[in-house]
């Protein structure tokens, strides 16, 4: 899988510190070079290509005259006055904000080439979380079950619910913020884009509790646009040519993609029932996917108590 060429081209301290920050995550979307002039940059580019440089403002104008670079973008400290062709970042900020809007770049310029998933061995554990039936506190069991889990690993949590109960806890503001999440990556999942890896990196956020997420959708029809084919795509992009150990789908709605995707994890959780009413929506449920052909699903369906208490095994 051919990797996005980030150049960076600041002061020693800086560039040493955002160069830590990239090994120190393993981010496999990126191959970093750190330059310490134009003139090194321009020796650089002489030979290969450069597909996103990022420089100080007062460095712009020279590295504009450089060929063999798709995207300039500046990194200023909110002074800048240069040319208005070049995205600019504001450089005193945490790395993970600065990358991810490097990524929202990448995501929608043509000029910077995309990746579809790389097939090695290597491939992240998939796990979904779904109650046949409400109240039984899935959603706060797959929260937990990441947060138990991030500790030795890199865990993604994907919040699937056609309504959001979850993003409310994490928006700090007094009044309602756009999200962020799903209903952007939906597009990039849909058209097959091969800069889907860079749209989600843009989208993903990172919770105290160690792991990361992505917010539900915006409109729940976005959810249910989702093709079987689509899920698989996604599934795909996330197990193969992303940094995760681990991801976690809450999943609160059902039809195609859905029934696609449990039978892509490596394993489907579901609430203990509690009550004849519960277990008769149980029944129907393993009985769907019976019908479906996904007797192996049933098979691997793990039931756990999640209401009550909240359990690891």
């Amino acid at each position: 899988m051919k990797r996005m060429l980030l150049a960076v081209l600041t002061d020693e301290i800086y560039s040493n510190k955002f160069s830590d920050y990239i090994s120190h995550h393993k981010n496999m979307l990126i191959d970093l070079v750190i330059f310490t002039s134009i003139d090194s940059a321009g020796e650089y580019v002489e030979h290969g290509k450069i597909d996103i440089f990022l420089v100080n403002d007062d460095m712009a104008y020279e590295a504009g005259k450089l060929k063999n670079i798709k995207k300039i973008i500046v990194l200023s400290d909110g002074g800048y006055t240069g040319k208005k062709e070049y995205p600019v970042i504001f450089k005193y900020q945490p790395a993970g904000h600065i990358l991810k809007e490097i990524f929202a770049q990448a995501a929608e310029d043509d000029n910077i080439p995309g990746m579809f998933p790389a097939y090695t061995s290597r491939q992240a554990e998939l796990s979904a979380v779904f109650s046949p039936y409400g109240g039984a506190g899935a959603s706060t069991y797959a929260r937990k079950l990441c947060a138990s889990m991030a500790g030795n690993n890199n865990v993604l949590y994907i919040n699937l619910e056609i309504f959001d109960s979850f993003a409310e806890f994490e928006n700090n503001a007094g009044g309602r913020e756009y999200i962020h999440g799903m209903s952007e990556a939906i597009y990039y999942i849909k058209q097959k884009k091969d800069k889907l890896a860079f749209k989600l990196e843009s989208v993903i956020k990172h919770h105290k509790d160690g792991y990361s997420y992505i917010l539900p959708v915006e409109d729940y029809r976005d959810l249910y646009s989702i093709s079987a084919d689509d899920m698989e795509y996604f599934t795909d992009v996330l197990a193969r040519g992303m940094m995760y150990d681990k991801i976690v789908f809450d999943t609160g709605y059902i039809n195609e993609a859905a029934l696609k995707l449990f039978g892509i994890c490596d394993v489907l959780i579901l609430p203990k029932a509690s009550g004849e009413l519960q277990e008769n929506k149980q029944h129907s449920f393993e009985r769907l996917l019976i019908r479906n052909g996904m007797d192996k699903v049933v098979q691997n369906i793990k039931y756990v108590i999640m209401k009550e208490r909240w359990v690891s095994n």
